[in-house]
């Protein structure tokens, strides 16, 4: 809404109108009160008293951004022109927001000479204007509070208009014109316990920050960022009193602030951002984690996720260099990744191990005679590390004699497989092979035995 001389006559009826103009500030509580009442009568104003059910973002004409807590009551008013910068200078396009109960932050771009403004007015008379930085107005049953976070606001109870200087809060109560004012909460310390971490299993590890420093805080507000190619994305706040835990991030590259928050919910400005880091991988065909360590095939690589930009070294050496796209087993056997950020000491390790199946194959008894005798097939099942494997490991048993395949029964126990293998009709003497591949079909184990025939003196070997 404009403010013109014709329309505020009653205050002003002996000035002319450039002076009028220059004047409007010194009016401010008189003309903030009788605007804020005929916007509301006005037709063309935008006005919803409805109860936010979720916090609201609202972006207002001229840049300004309010930022409503749930359940925050508000209604819009008219746009009036107010003179906020100094005599001469531009008028300056002000919204006008009556806060019936609730939250609202207001943030505006900063501006030697303010470019918009928003004018609040909350209950029992006391209204704030914000012009620029990061500003908080909290109206409840018989209480308000204003704070001006980040840039001077102005004030008042009624007529009594005063700045507010950035950094203070200033709270009302009921109808009385006297106020309180405490500073706004500072800057917190911010401390990541493990800022590289590994997210290698299906459950991420939860990672740990504690805000401290400020005496004025209740708690402290953790700000989560996931760093992408497009900027920042923000993905949850965290309520800290004390080290807090912040579960279920996905790897990739974060960035972490914190901010105190006092007892009246008025916050104040961030800390510098923390970087946090949680390195995954994706895995190939065949591959698994499993206690602790990333299980390949001979040929398999396991593509590293939010690794750019570190550093990598094997087994105990003490070169570094930067950290590949993907990683696999050196010469086929056991190999341990270290990775950590540049210049820094701390390190996380990864555990390479071969996924080979071995397989222990026995062929009893050890002078057989066919048909006398039955051979028993004996197998017993360990993972890489000499660790019975469970029982739902898939092999793959074969089981020849000469060059024939034969189709035997084999009964399993854990990690323990049994089969007998019965005569053939053809005459010997014969060669019976048993071999064990993985489900992949790569070796795991085999034995071999040659079995004499009938009425043969000659001994059974391997």
């Amino acid at each position: 809404m404009r403010l013109n001389a014709c329309r505020f006559r009653p205050f002003i009826s002996s000035m002319n109108r450039r002076v009028t103009c220059l004047a409007l500030f010194a009016a401010l509580p008189t003309l903030f009160t009788s605007t804020l009442r005929a916007s509301e009568t006005k037709s063309g104003v935008s006005a919803d008293s409805r109860p936010a059910t979720e916090g609201t973002t609202k972006q207002l004409p001229g840049g300004a951004v309010l930022h409503l807590a749930p359940g925050t009551r508000v209604e819009l008013g008219r746009t009036m022109k107010l003179q906020l910068a100094a005599t001469g200078s531009q008028q300056t396009v002000t919204q006008v927001v009556k806060l019936i109960s609730g939250r609202v932050d207001v943030d505006i771009p900063m501006s030697k000479v303010p470019k918009t403004a928003v004018l609040l007015q909350a209950p029992h008379k006391v209204s704030a204007v914000a012009k620029g930085g990061h500003s908080i107005a909290i109206a409840d049953a018989n209480r308000v509070t204003i704070a001006a976070v980040d840039g001077d606001m102005l004030a008042a109870a009624g007529n009594d208009w005063k700045t507010l200087p950035s950094g203070l809060v200033r709270g009302f109560v009921g109808a009385d014109p006297a106020y309180q004012e405490t500073k706004v909460p500072g800057i917190p310390s911010l401390r990541i316990a493990h800022p590289l971490l590994l997210a290698l299993g299906s459950n991420s590890p939860d990672a740990h920050a504690e805000a401290v420093g400020v005496k004025e805080a209740d708690h402290y507000q953790l700000s989560v960022w996931r760093v992408t190619d497009k900027g920042n994305e923000f993905v949850r706040h965290v309520d800290s009193r004390g080290t807090a835990a912040i579960p279920g991030l996905r790897p990739g590259q974060y960035q972490v602030t914190a901010r105190a928050v006092d007892a009246t919910g008025i916050f104040g400005q961030e800390s510098a951002m923390a970087p946090l880091r949680l390195v995954g991988a994706e895995l190939p065909a065949g591959s698994r984690y499993e206690d602790g360590a990333i299980l390949l095939g001979q040929r398999g690589r396991a593509k590293l996720v939010g690794a750019t930009g570190l550093e990598a070294s094997y087994n105990a050496s003490q070169h570094f260099v930067a950290a590949p796209d993907s990683v696999g087993l050196s010469r086929g056997e056991s190999t341990l990744l270290r990775l950590r950020e540049p210049g820094s000491a701390e390190e996380v390790r990864v555990s390479l191990e071969p996924r080979s199946l071995r397989a222990d194959v026995q062929i009893t008894p050890k002078h057989p005679h066919w048909p006398e005798d039955m051979l028993e097939v004996t197998v017993q099942l360990f993972d890489a590390r000499g660790r019975a494997v469970s029982e739902s490991t898939p092999v793959q048993p074969k089981v020849m004699v000469d060059v024939q395949p034969v189709e035997v029964t084999w009964l399993r126990s854990e990690n323990t497989m049994h089969t007998f293998i019965p005569a053939p009709n053809n005459r010997g003497p014969w060669v019976v092979r048993v071999e064990i591949a993985d489900e992949f079909g790569d070796p795991a184990g085999r034995d071999f035995m040659e079995v004499a025939g009938p009425n043969s003196d000659r001994v059974s070997a391997r």
